[in-house]
């Protein structure tokens, strides 16, 4: 198959949702199938080289500004047209006039990653406001025209902003995946067991309510024996939201993973999504906590695992509820002691691994593609 990959996304290699389109697409190359990166991002935008996508060509319209979106969207459908695809895969986004046309002309599916209404809900100001309108009154023009669905959890496919679209259509739940082969777990193994504090680690894109900032400082204020690396969220963050930030909580912004990567050795327990319920969403499968566990990382969180529907002993589940972290601070510090200087075995989190993922992905690509040109009256072959 030839498979288009539309994509509009704004950040560049470092970025987990590059990372993660990256290994999505060279599996799908590996696998035999040709395909090509269509993206979508601003002009001041990184450019997305070979190089860096491991050779994968890049097809790349740039916009600026507001006004200029849809005639530069409408150029680049025009080279998918041009490039012409057996299937096309878009992370699920805005909405563009020329976009729905696109989705019908060719078999496609939709990447569902987030409650797109409820985290838009947390915008505030006029702006937020205005694109909250635009996305719920333009939204379901996208989802109808699209031939199929990939959820990235079981909640957003029975979520009602998409259930009727997800019972409508074919539809597959695939969680995250991760190039496991990247990574050399357990790294520090038994290294510190007895020596220092218990070190914990979180991964965050500044700005997320929903990720939980405020929690892990309400821990921290409460071990202040313990130490907090924090990769991505500034200070300033903390302090706007009016909590006080304590000292053993070490901000060190946002780092390349080459830069980051002593702390995840050096780290005891990694820590996870902690604020989700307020998005509305209970069920997850995050980047960040797929590349915890490939570092062999037990994982603190609060939402429950696509991957994991049974409890596992290396992730420790809190309920999605205001102070978690202290209300289970008994549950934490148990789990600490369990897990410090110890690794998640490899074996026990093979089924993350990006070639599973995509083997699943593909499989459900090539039905549709298959359905499609049995509806036009093809053969399957």
């Amino acid at each position: 198959m030839r498979i288009a990959y539309l994509i509009h996304w704004n950040e560049g290699p470092e970025s987990g949702v590059f990372k993660k389109i990256i290994s999505q697409a060279l599996s799908w190359q590996a696998l035999g199938h040709e395909t090509a990166l269509f993206l979508f991002s601003r002009e001041s935008a990184a450019v997305w080289t070979e190089a860096e996508t491991g050779g994968l060509p890049v097809f790349r319209e740039a916009y600026r500004g507001k006004l200029g979106r849809t005639p530069r969207f409408r150029a680049l459908t025009a080279r998918v047209r041009a490039w012409q695809p057996d299937v096309i895969y878009h992370r699920f986004d805005l909405y563009y006039p020329s976009l729905p046309k696109l989705l019908r002309e060719y078999p496609s599916a939709l990447e569902i990653n987030t409650n797109d209404v409820a985290e838009l809900a947390l915008e505030g100001g006029g702006l937020g406001r205005f694109r909250r309108m635009y996305h719920w009154l333009t939204r379901r023009l996208v989802l109808k025209a699209a031939g199929g669905f990939v959820f990235v959890s079981g909640e957003l496919a029975r979520a009602d902003g998409f259930r009727r679209y997800a019972n409508a259509k074919n539809h597959v739940v695939i969680g995250n995946g991760i190039p496991l082969e990247m990574f050399a777990a357990g790294r520090h193994m038994g290294a510190r067991q007895d020596e220092g504090p218990v070190r914990f680690v979180f991964i965050s894109s500044p700005g997320q309510a929903w990720q939980g900032l405020d929690e892990i400082a309400r821990l921290a204020a409460n071990k202040p024996d313990w130490r907090f690396d924090i990769i991505g969220p500034e200070r300033s963050e903390l302090e706007a939201s009016g909590l006080p930030v304590p000292s053993n909580m070490a901000f060190h912004g946002q780092l390349t993973r080459d830069h980051y990567q002593p702390l995840l050795d050096e780290a005891d327990i990694a820590i996870g999504t902690l604020a989700l319920y307020r998005k509305g969403m209970e069920e997850a499968s995050p980047l960040k906590v797929r590349e915890y566990l490939a570092n062999g990382l037990p994982v603190i969180a609060a939402y429950r695992e696509t991957d994991f529907p049974e409890p596992v002993p290396f992730f420790l589940q809190l309920p999605g509820e205001p102070e978690n972290t202290i209300r289970h601070l008994l549950a934490i510090e148990s789990f600490a002691r369990d897990w410090r200087g110890r690794r998640v075995e490899r074996e026990q989190v093979s089924h993350l691994d990006v070639t599973v993922k995509e083997a699943a992905r593909v499989a459900y690509l090539h039905r549709l593609a298959g359905e499609r040109r049995r509806g036009d009256g093809g053969g399957d072959g």
